[in-house]
């Protein structure tokens, strides 16, 4: 009997020492006495108990609950990058509208150049063809004097005697000359010519020719 107790009683010895072994693996793997009675707890009320229904995951409504926050995420992101573009392209509408003022406003000045030149040129025309006016009149007038002067000469020379008037005709050029010759009757002229130089006479005689077959 006594026998029986001692050996009883060793093998409670044992055991104690070799659940205290386990406890102290525990504790220095666990980081000590408060890490270890923190498993414990944890693993306790993470057992269900007997005849309790697992509960469901919410793993699912994580899941519905994050998918639209991914939508409103790509939808906010998008946005962004759809603001970039009309930007760009009103930067670009709004320089071509500046190039195109640009141009407008240089092609208006040139207008106003081209405007001023034009009245410039017009201006000068017309000075011209009034300063062309007057020379016409002042030349209708000297053409009219030296008619009025050659016919009141042909009239003084065809009065004369041809043996007065050849000597005075010769010493004269040959364009007044024939300007005088030119209103004077042919008679007259064939009463003059034979009492000039043989030379003169020639001369008159070709340029009458000439004149007369114009």
């Amino acid at each position: 009997m006594k026998a029986h107790t001692r050996v009883g009683t060793v093998l409670r010895v044992g055991l104690g020492l070799v659940f205290a072994c386990k406890l102290g693996l525990v504790l220095w793997s666990s980081g000590g006495i408060p890490a270890a009675l923190a498993l414990a707890a944890e693993g306790t009320a993470g057992r269900p108990a007997a005849g309790t229904a697992k509960p469901a995951e919410a793993k699912p409504a994580d899941a519905k609950a994050g998918a639209p926050q991914a939508v409103q995420g790509g939808a906010a992101a998008e946005p962004a990058g759809k603001g970039q573009e009309p930007r760009a392209m009103i930067e670009a509408i709004a320089h071509r509208q500046a190039e195109l003022d640009a141009r407008e406003h240089e092609l208006t000045a040139r207008e106003e150049h081209l405007k001023v030149y034009e009245q410039d040129v017009t201006a000068k025309i017309a000075s011209l063809e009034e300063i062309e006016k007057r020379l016409q009149v002042r030349a209708k007038a000297a053409t009219a004097a030296i008619d009025s002067a050659a016919e009141s000469l042909a009239k003084v020379y065809g009065a004369m005697k041809p043996q007065d008037a050849a000597p005075i005709l010769e010493r004269l050029d040959e364009s007044t000359v024939l300007t005088i010759f030119g209103r004077m009757k042919e008679k007259q002229i064939g009463e003059i010519l034979p009492l000039m130089s043989k030379e003169k006479a020639i001369a008159l005689t070709q340029a009458l020719a000439a004149s007369a077959s114009r």
